[in-house]
């Protein structure tokens, strides 16, 4: 039986990986380097740390870049961005709202913890979360399972009693290697890149809490 319901953030309950690319595109408009939009979508769900070694590896940006600070650069653009909040998407607020009635609800994404705490107070969904991680609460980002099994310990609960809702295939990783079942949101990736989870849905149209507490419990 299902207890606690973690959700990622970017792409989840905001459209914020628009977000994460404008503060890159700040970051690498100092340096005059252009990213294609392609290396932006292959970089959903995954740490600043691996999107920049990944851009590294394609000659994308040069190899003496310190990798720190351009991601301390990246963090600190983000920052300002989400103080104006960010777009939830079509009908989550209202989902979180009533899943809350049923489960224990957390957070917990590769974002930087003080953008994701902004985001939530903005929107005012913060207090419907008894645990929120970010990436300042980990020592590997997914798609290690740390951040799950943490979360799992902090909210009391075993990984076989939580479910997650993702939408990377990062994120599907690190959820399932922590024991937990996952749903995925197609709204970023196409459905083939989110295969690893149990269930796969366009938006969160398609996931009632009638259909979460029948097909997930």
């Amino acid at each position: 039986m299902i207890k606690a319901v973690i959700f990622d953030l970017d792409g989840v309950i905001f459209d914020s990986e628009v977000l994460h690319k404008k503060a890159w595109e700040k970051v690498f408009g100092n340096y005059h380097i252009i990213v294609e939009q392609k290396y932006y979508l292959e970089g959903i769900g995954i740490s600043d740390v691996d999107f920049l070694k990944k851009l590294k590896n394609e000659k994308k940006i040069p190899e003496n870049f310190g990798i720190e600070q351009l991601i301390s650069e990246k963090r600190e653009k983000l920052l300002e961005i989400s103080e104006n909040g960010a777009k939830i998407l079509p009908g989550m607020d209202k989902f979180i709202k009533q899943l809350h009635q049923h489960y224990i609800l957390a957070v917990a994404s590769n974002s930087d913890k003080r953008s994701i705490n902004n985001l939530l107070k903005k929107a005012g969904l913060t207090e419907y979360f008894s645990v929120i991680l970010g990436f300042q609460d980990i020592s590997q980002p997914k798609p290690s399972p740390e951040i799950y099994l943490k979360c799992s310990e902090k909210l009391n609960i075993p990984t076989f009693f939580c479910a997650v809702i993702e939408d990377s295939p990062a994120g599907i990783k690190a959820a399932k290697a922590a024991g937990m079942k996952c749903i995925a949101i197609a709204s970023m990736l196409p459905e083939h890149f989110l295969s690893e989870a149990d269930l796969i849905i366009k938006n969160i149209d398609f996931l009632t809490v009638k259909h979460f507490l029948t097909k997930k419990n």
